[in-house]
């Protein structure tokens, strides 16, 4: 929305319409994205009406902006960098920071026009209508094809998309992969330059956004007088204060920038200083100690450190910003609701607020309040009386413990932010929800629901859960948090809240926050109550009471992260292999918890396995035994050995980059993992299921597609592990791609078997605490060390003392195998530092 009035403010002012300016200019920060205030599609629709589609081949000088276009050159030219059939690189910015005048100069250039035999160029301006913008890649290639007599197929292409927006429906990634999988691959080499003001279509279509930032103001000038004075006209002879004054004013936006150099290129210059002061307000300002200068008609200020309110010019501010601590007495309070009445914008975060005064009701016009990380314990009730009100954020206010009781006055509310435990910026004392709150039908945000402590009829004050019945434009995040409860009222109330109509939430969090031993039936009685809408993509459930979940939970198909923190009565976890969009699992802090799926293994098909889990952690479930009540080959009594070994074989997870096990030291048997290509992290656990994963063997009817177990996995940790007296039990000699590798009070450990050849890739090797290992390799004969040619840091601490001595260059059976190594640390003593041997000149403590 900022960008769309940066936009039009250029317009008006080439319209000479610099009063309706002026207006236009007060209300940009105030409307910025970060402040999230809602785009509506109407206007973006308007913009696009605005817009006149970009020809390519318009001639533009670019002013600055050189190293920005060495990075998209070499990324377009670079041969060495044809892997992918098409390589995309996204040029982001807001509006009228030149993207497209940046793009259409790499475009012309000669080098691209040599390189690339096809350039097609296409203005979007909207969306990823992927049938509209196939339809004039091909009517474009026609063209080209029919005035040029020299055959194009087949040959490298450069894209250009300018002007791509976020679409309304979010299904920009599904939209973007159709339409990348449409264009042509034949070559490879081909490249696609996307402009866009949105930084999730950045991220979405390129690994390495180049962001588009303001010009200097030494570049600002530069473009000013090119086009207030033409090419290579002198505008030596205008006074240093005149170029600041207008500098300042463009802010670095090159479309701003040749507004104004339009506009004032019509002024006499002898007016030109009056004329800027008068008419040409600063968009904003960042007041920083030792002070910039405060102007009468600034409109948007920022503090750094200090908090300075002695602006006597200032009366007509719209935002008012404190980025850093501060003290905050009340004359400040004071002086911020008599002086500032115009503002939209309040932002006083970490200044140690113990009272918020009930003058605060004289700031009418306020849009967004942020009293984030204060020390209040309440709100005026006072504040019910900003009726323009849309963000109120109270993030990390720990001694808060109520909401102002006519809450329901704020009809324009749409997001109400008291944190969360997960992002550990909650209001950990806020004690209940006010009744009325469910009044606030606009709400998209409400972060944490407080169910009440000590609620009772004549507690008036007091909403109970069902107050978010009709709060059906939530979105985001809401965590319910279960301080207390009636036991006549509490399940209607939960049955009221009617998650199941909460269409747009994307994340639900339950945790009880009291101790409920004698109800165990009354907690599955409210977790079966609060069933989520299908559409939720991530929930959490902590200090679950109850000995079963609601087999709802099987039924989530959109799913992405699933997190089930202490709850120690739960016995059985419904099967959870069949969500197909599920990526993340966390198993914390289950004390009964002894088999993940106690409804047995059998019949899984492989491919319907968790086909999407990426992250898998388990943690603190002592009585954790395995994956399945019974293993798989338990499942038939006639098995044999290699029955057994042939479903360990099959079912494994398909894509599980991540694997992190800790404090289950009875879990001996699980799905196999042999994909991980990040980390494996093993403490206090066994290494048979480990062990299992490296023993798998290529089925006999695809042997050809088999990849080595754990090939790819980057980083392996043992910790605790107590049953591992080689690690040429769990078989090292496929870890080609591992990177670091950290073994850390194994006790039982002998010896390593590190295999040279096949950690090919090890750079970091870290040993702590081993106090039985002999030997780096399978057998002393063998030597201490194989060589690791890629190995870069040796630590070796606490472990038997013949593997604390002969490192240095004495040692002709070692050295010649390390001296390659720039960092070498034994028990705390320097062989080899930052590629330097220390030995000779005495050891050196670390």
């Amino acid at each position: 929305m900022a960008e769309r009035a940066l936009f039009n403010i250029a317009e008006e002012i080439t319209g000479y319409r610099v009063k309706e300016l002026r207006e236009r200019l007060d209300g940009i920060v105030s409307e910025r994205e970060k402040f999230h205030f809602e785009v509506r599609y109407e206007e973006r629709a308007s913009l696009t009406m605005i817009r006149e589609a970009t020809n390519s081949s318009e001639p533009e000088i670019l002013f600055g902006r050189e190293d920005e276009k060495k990075k998209v050159m070499s990324f377009l030219l670079n041969s060495n960098d044809e892997i992918e059939s098409v390589s995309v690189i996204s040029v982001v910015g807001m509006g009228g920071l030149g993207k497209t005048t940046f793009s259409q100069t790499i475009f012309n250039d000669k080098q691209v026009n040599l390189h690339f035999g096809l350039k097609l160029w296409v203005s979007v301006s909207g969306g990823f209508v992927v049938e509209k913008i196939l339809k004039d890649v091909s009517d474009q290639y026609e063209s080209l094809k029919s005035k040029n007599k020299e055959k194009i197929e087949n040959r490298k292409y450069l894209l250009v998309l300018d002007d791509v927006w976020d679409s309304e429906d979010g299904q920009d990634g599904e939209k973007w992969d159709s339409l990348k999988k449409s264009l042509p691959r034949e070559d490879r080499g081909n490249r696609i330059i996307i402009t866009t003001r949105s930084h999730a279509i950045a991220k979405l279509t390129s690994r390495v956004p180049l962001e588009l930032k303001g010009l200097t103001d030494e570049e600002s000038w530069s473009l000013f007088s090119n086009k207030a004075f033409g090419p290579g006209q002198e505008s030596n002879n205008i006074d240093k204060n005149i170029k600041q004054e207008i500098v300042e004013r463009c802010c670095g936006v090159p479309l701003v920038i040749k507004a104004i150099a339009r506009l004032m290129s019509s002024k006499d210059r002898a007016q030109w200083l009056s004329f800027v002061k008068q008419q040409l307000p600063y968009r904003s300002i960042k007041v920083e100690r030792g002070g910039n200068r405060i102007r009468e008609w600034t409109r948007h200020v920022s503090f750094d450190n200090e908090l300075d309110l002695s602006l006597p010019c200032a009366e007509r501010l719209r935002t008012l910003v404190l980025l850093q601590g501060g003290e905050m007495d009340g004359g400040a309070w004071e002086s911020i609701c008599r002086d500032f009445r115009r503002l939209r914008v309040l932002v006083l975060r970490h200044l140690g607020t113990e009272e918020v005064p009930p003058l605060i009701e004289k700031l009418k016009h306020l849009k967004y309040l942020d009293l984030s990380n204060n020390k209040m314990k309440a709100l005026p009730n006072s504040v019910t009386n900003l009726v323009n009100l849309q963000v109120l954020k109270l993030n990390g206010c720990g001694y808060l413990k109520e909401l102002p009781r006519d809450i329901n006055k704020l009809i324009n509310l749409r997001h109400l932010d008291v944190g969360c435990t997960l992002d550990d910026d909650s209001c950990e004392s806020l004690e209940y929800m006010p009744c009325g709150i469910g009044k606030l039908t606009s709400l998209q945000t409400l972060s944490c629901f407080v169910v009440a402590k000590n609620r009772s009829p004549e507690s008036k004050m007091v909403g109970g859960l069902d107050e978010l019945s009709r709060l059906n434009e939530l979105r985001g995040s809401l965590k319910i948090k279960v301080k207390g409860y009636e036991r006549d009222s509490c399940i209607s109330e939960f049955k009221g809240a009617k998650l199941e109509e909460k269409q747009y939430l994307q994340s639900l969090i339950i945790n009880w926050d009291i101790n409920m031993d004698s109800d165990i039936d009354l907690y599955d009685k409210m977790l079966q109550c609060l069933q989520p809408n299908s559409s939720l993509q991530e929930l959490v459930v902590i200090v679950y009471g109850g000995m079963r979940f609601p087999s709802w939970l099987s039924d989530l198909s959109n799913l992405v992260r699933i997190g089930l923190v202490l709850c120690k009565r739960l016995v059985h976890i419904p099967p959870l292999d069949g969500i197909p969009s599920l990526e993340e699992l966390l198993i914390k802090d289950m004390d009964n918890l002894e088999y993940i799926d106690s409804e047995g293994g059998g019949g899984k098909e492989v491919s319907n396995f968790f086909p999407s889990l990426k992250d898998l952690w388990i943690e603190n479930c002592p009585r954790l035994k395995g994956w399945w009540k019974k293993s798989r080959g338990e499942m038939k009594d006639d098995s044999d050995e290699s029955t057994v070994e042939e479903e360990l074989i099959m079912l494994s997870f398909p894509c599980l980059s991540k694997l992190h096990i800790a404090s289950c030291p009875n879990l001996t048997s699980m799905p196999l993992f042999p994909t991980l290509d990040e980390d494996l992290y093993l403490n206090k656990t066994s290494s048979m299921p480990l062990q299992q994963t490296m023993k798998m063997k290529p089925p006999v009817y695809s042997s050809s597609s088999f990849i080595r177990p754990l090939s790819n996995l980057k980083e392996l940790y043992f910790i605790f592990i107590g049953d591992m007296e080689s690690l040429s039990e769990v078989g090292l000699q496929n870890l080609s791609s591992l990177q670091n590798l950290y073994i850390a009070c194994c006790y039982g450990l002998k010896y390593l078997s590190l295999h040279g050849e096949g950690m090919c890739s090890l750079q970091c090797l870290d040993i702590k605490g081993c106090l039985k290992l002999e030997s780096l390799s399978e057998s002393k004969s063998q030597g201490m060390i194989p060589y690791l040619p890629s190995l870069q840091e040796l630590t070796i601490r606490g472990c038997m003392e013949e593997l604390s001595r002969g490192w240095g260059k004495e040692s002709e059976e070692v050295w010649p195998n390390i001296k390659h190594i720039p960092n070498i640390l034994i028990d705390d003593h320097y062989i080899q530092k930052e590629g330097r041997n220390v030995e000779g000149e005495g050891l050196t403590r670390k």
